[in-house]
């Protein structure tokens, strides 16, 4: 993937991330999105894209978004991913395993 090829969202966000290397240096994600112009949910996804392609874009809760110096602070957003997917699948295994009638059933309908 090359820098030219990506769409030019895409583009912005790497520069703006780049002013944000190190952890210390992280922007909350309300500002990144609100000084691109885009709502947080489209550039959460933009992120994610980047992510899958290889762009170490790290993310931190209370903290926001950064680009790792070294690999401490690389591991860091790595567990909080990791954090994240363990939620997800929790909550997907819940939702999958659920009487569909649970509802009636906890509240005696």
């Amino acid at each position: 993937m090359k820098f030219k090829d990506l769409q030019k969202l895409d583009q912005d966000i790497i520069m703006a991330l780049s002013s944000h290397k190190g952890i210390d240096r992280a922007i909350h994600g309300k500002t990144l999105a609100q000084s691109l112009k885009i709502d947080l949910r489209t550039l959460q996804s933009r992120i994610e894209f980047l992510q899958r392609n290889h762009c170490a874009i790290g993310s931190v809760d209370n903290q926001g978004y950064f680009i790792p110096l070294n690999e401490e602070e690389r591991r860091t957003g790595i567990i909080k991913k990791q954090r994240s997917g363990i939620a997800i699948n929790n909550a997907v295994n819940g939702y999958t395993l659920a009487n569909l009638s649970w509802l009636d059933e906890l509240i005696g309908g």
